[in-house]
């Protein structure tokens, strides 16, 4: 059971993926009314967001965010660490998006995890380009590769683009993607380093599993509001729906907060076929720091509690 409780921890925590229509999968990319309304509610507060003169967010100019994991607020789970640094995806500008998780010493004995996740995030389109993500757990080892947001034109002449090439010229694809192009967009994936590009349909402008923590970090974040943001991961998409809800004071070990609690129910089935809600409470300050977050598991919660914050 604690080999379950971290595992589900250390890999869901920071990967906010939750799905308020569950007919949204690989297997289904009609647009419908209710999925353009939601989509058209999500881009009008994304281009709020690119419309602002000053983003003055700390993670823009480089942060560490460190995390303790606990079972039940007693039993120490693990480590986890979010960081934020200037870097650059082939000619553009990006911020270096990373996420790990670690076991706590005591367990790494009987069970090591060490789970580690990059996202390469545009500050000029506040979406991101490119994400890995390895996992380590015992002795098995995941990795995953995702392309997104992009134009894929240039990678044809590449042998390990050609499968994803292919099926992006495919009769079948363009079906799929038929009148709605204005939501629709392709998204590669592989994985295994050595395996060859698959091309899957997205929403357009999407975010992945990691940037949408740091994007939601940008929505001017009202009580009492919802708030919409398409989301693409392992092959499937989803539009993630969060609820702005109360206000309150959080102490820390590094410091106290003013907060925002914010929820997102997790309707579909995750890791373990797990269903419920994850709770964070983010700074009402500039930076909208994720400060503590919880989420319930088969038996019990677990939660993360910042405990270091340093910016550059």
């Amino acid at each position: 059971m604690i080999r379950r409780i971290i595992f589900f921890y250390c890999c869901i925590i920071f990967q906010i993926i939750v799905c308020v229509n569950p007919a949204f999968s690989k297997e289904s990319y009609g647009i419908n009314h209710k999925t353009a309304m939601l989509l058209e509610k999500a881009d009008k507060e994304r281009k709020h967001i690119l419309s602002a003169k000053n983003r003055p967010y700390s993670f823009y100019k480089g942060e560490i965010l460190t995390y303790q994991v606990t079972y039940m607020n007693t039993i120490d789970a693990g480590k986890a660490i979010l960081s934020a640094s200037s870097g650059y995806y082939k000619d553009k500008k990006v911020i270096v998006l990373g996420a790990q998780a670690y076991s706590a010493k005591w367990f790494s004995f009987l069970y090591r995890v060490h789970d580690a996740t990059t996202s390469f995030f545009s500050p000029k389109r506040c979406y991101p380009y490119f994400l890995i993500m390895k996992r380590h757990e015992g002795s098995h080892n995941d990795f995953m590769e995702e392309r997104l947001n992009g134009s894929y034109e240039h990678l044809i002449k590449t042998d390990a683009y050609k499968t994803a090439w292919k099926r992006l010229k495919s009769g079948e694809f363009l079906k799929m993607i038929g009148s709605n192009r204005k939501y629709n967009k392709p998204a590669l994936y592989k994985d295994k380093i050595s395996a060859t590009w698959k091309a899957f349909l997205s929403f357009d402008d999407t975010q992945d599993a990691l940037s949408a923590l740091y994007y939601l970090r940008l929505i001017n974040l009202k009580e009492g509001k919802n708030y919409y943001i398409p989301v693409y991961e392992n092959r499937k998409r989803y539009i993630v729906l969060i609820k702005a809800e109360s206000y309150y004071n959080i102490d820390t070990p590094a410091g106290k907060f003013n907060t925002i609690k914010v929820k997102a129910f997790l309707n579909f089935n995750g890791i373990f076929s797990h269903k419920g809600s994850l709770e964070i409470y983010f700074s009402t300050g500039a930076n909208h720091t994720p400060v503590y977050l919880t989420t319930n598991v088969r038996i019990g919660f677990m939660t993360a509690i910042l405990t270091r914050k340093k910016v550059f």
